[in-house]
């Protein structure tokens, strides 16, 4: 069976890149060869493979990764929309996750771990009648969920946790991503105990805000010198 986890957010920008480009350096911190998928991609240039532009290209840069773009990410549309709505604006055929998921198979017979980093939320569609949640079902992955300390945060989590549990996607923990800049609030400060106490999973890391992050910032050692707390040996004790 395939090891890793499919990275999720319960919204589009809530940090999902950052979180899996830490995931790839944390593997190789370990001394473990991570492979990574962002397999669809909204809003970007298709003829611009510059780490600017493209998450997936931001992840190969990162992780330093050799497999082929077109391996890394199969979909890219250049309208900032839902994938779905993407392929219809520009007269495209839907995302094919049959594709998907032969591409993800070959990958994971070269790496130790796969990482695949869903866009958007849990229930973002992918074509007319499948969502980021059939694709990570198709997958077999546990999931990790990327939310934020804000307010609405609460909400966005739970629902996002018990839509994955009726579907039966097994989650692994929260990652807790600062999104904006200047100290947390009190009540800001609360939101991973009570939601890790809410939802029974774990808080993987919590990641602070970065001014214009490179590659280099998602190192185990960047992040514990910026602030942050990484709780990761929970995936892989």
């Amino acid at each position: 069976m395939v090891e890793g986890y499919f990275i999720t957010g319960t919204d589009t920008g809530v940090g999902k890149t950052a979180v899996t480009a830490s995931l790839l350096l944390w593997y190789r911190h370990r001394g473990l060869d991570a492979g990574a998928m962002k397999p669809v991609e909204t809003g970007v240039d298709p003829e611009c493979h510059s780490a600017a532009n493209s998450d997936a290209c931001f992840l190969m840069e990162a992780g330093e990764l050799r497999d082929a773009p077109d391996e890394v990410c199969l979909f890219r549309f250049k309208t900032p929309a839902a994938p779905w709505q993407a392929a219809m604006e520009e007269g495209r055929d839907a995302v094919d996750l049959d594709r998907i998921v032969s591409t993800f198979d070959r990958l994971s017979e070269r790496h130790d771990r796969m990482l695949v980093e869903g866009i958007g939320g849990l229930m973002v569609p992918l074509t007319p009648d499948r969502t980021v949640a059939d694709l990570a079902g198709l997958l077999k992955l546990p999931l990790i969920l990327v939310t934020r300390y804000t307010l609405g945060t609460q909400n966005h989590t739970l629902l996002t946790v018990e839509q994955a549990r009726n579907r039966g996607l097994a989650l692994a923990g929260l990652v807790f991503n600062q999104t904006e800049p200047g100290p947390l609030s009190e009540v800001e400060q609360k939101q991973p105990s009570l939601l890790s106490q809410w939802t029974g999973l774990p808080v993987l890391a919590e990641l602070p805000f970065l001014e214009n992050p490179g590659t280099e910032s998602w190192t185990p050692e960047a992040l514990r010198a910026a602030g942050g707390v990484l709780n990761l040996d929970l995936l892989e004790p």
